[in-house]
């Protein structure tokens, strides 16, 4: 059972990307890895365990799974978190992948988290920190990618996309967190939110609500969450060659786990996209 996100990078089923499958505590990653090998997943990437003054409990918890060779890949941990995420080595994992005649360059990340707080200061503070670690990936992109290659990137960013729906937490605070990742990581290249794109709006992801009005995941999410009706999980792709994008493919994939004591697997919906590279 993963405690959070799970994204599927299609071409057909191809890619995955996982957070919060933590190394330590846990035979957990270690399964998931095996099982994973099965289905023609042979090649790994995963976040570090962190280094053993940093202070840190718990790795990042990111795995990316993939069927084709992964010819690079790199974690760069961020330099700012703030409490209580300060307990894991947060970072974004990078891999370079050979896909037919094309390199597709994907960074998968988790975060700065949201905690709910009643302070707009520690609020705003979470968002900054966010920010800060939108620009880390952002400056990494100009370094890795060229110019003739494709990005994606896809993760629980913790940006609610959904935000400007609602009503303001704090008066004093502008809803801009998307707008700002947007502008962020399109600097090196133009991005395309796709499930943005195919919905009109961000679609909810996590605490997602039902047409009775209720929660739809309640086993997982704790208790005071699961209406919060968040869009908290993406993917971005650009390039500057073209990539075609099947929109039949572009959905939130809740993963639901019939006959279980828990919904689906995950607090969060999964989120999923099928790319298709030109030969």
């Amino acid at each position: 059972m993963l405690e959070h996100n799970i994204l599927a990078l299609c071409f057909y089923d191809d890619i995955i990307c996982l957070q919060e499958v933590f190394g330590a505590l846990s035979n957990r990653r270690k399964r998931i890895i095996e099982k994973a090998y099965q289905q023609k997943f042979k090649y790994i990437a995963e976040s570090p365990d962190p280094p053993l003054l940093s202070g840190c409990v718990l790795d990042c918890g990111l795995l990316l799974l993939s069927k084709y060779p992964i010819l690079e890949q790199e974690f760069v941990p961020y330099t700012e978190s703030l409490h209580p995420d300060r307990s894991t080595f947060k970072g974004v994992l990078y891999a370079k992948i050979q896909i037919k005649n094309s390199i597709v360059n994907i960074f998968t990340t988790h975060l700065q988290s949201k905690h709910p707080t009643n302070s707009s200061k520690k609020y705003l503070d979470y968002r900054l920190i966010r920010r800060t670690q939108l620009d880390e990936i952002s400056n990494l992109i100009k370094q890795k990618v060229r110019e003739t290659e494709y990005i994606i990137i896809a993760g629980d960013l913790n940006v609610d996309g959904r935000e400007e729906l609602k009503p303001p937490p704090f008066p004093d605070i502008i809803l801009d967190d998307y707008r700002c990742m947007i502008e962020i990581l399109s600097k090196p290249i133009p991005l395309t939110d796709v499930l943005r794109t195919k919905y009109g709006e961000t679609p909810a992801t996590f605490g997602r609500i039902g047409e009775d009005g209720n929660g739809i995941e309640r086993v997982l999410t704790k208790d005071d969450q699961t209406k919060w009706d968040e869009g908290l999980d993406h993917i971005l792709v650009g390039g500057n060659s073209r990539i075609d994008i099947d929109w039949n493919q572009v959905r939130v994939e809740p993963f639901y786990t019939p006959g279980q004591v828990f919904t689906q697997i995950s607090d969060h919906a999964g989120v999923q996209a099928a790319f298709i590279i030109p030969s």
